[in-house]
């Protein structure tokens, strides 16, 4: 494991979180992409205090970005 980066530990770490599960599943389902490409994961509020919508950023090894945005409900 210590050849993984952060964002893979951390994955590792958290898979059995429902975040990280709808995550991989979009990842490696939607995006068809391996879970080893993920360099980096941000996610980022429309609203810091009371969000209503998130966005997701996800870069991977080979330079390329996908984004994804999620709504909240209250």
């Amino acid at each position: 494991m210590s050849d993984l980066s952060q964002t893979q530990q951390w994955l590792e770490k958290n898979k059995d979180n429902a975040i990280v599960q709808i995550l991989t599943t979009w990842i490696t389902g939607e995006l068809q992409r391996p879970m080893e490409t993920v360099e980096n994961i941000e996610i980022v509020p429309d609203n810091a205090d009371n969000p209503t919508e998130i966005e997701v950023l996800v870069d991977f090894t080979d330079g390329s970005r996908a984004s994804q945005k999620i709504q909240i409900e209250a």
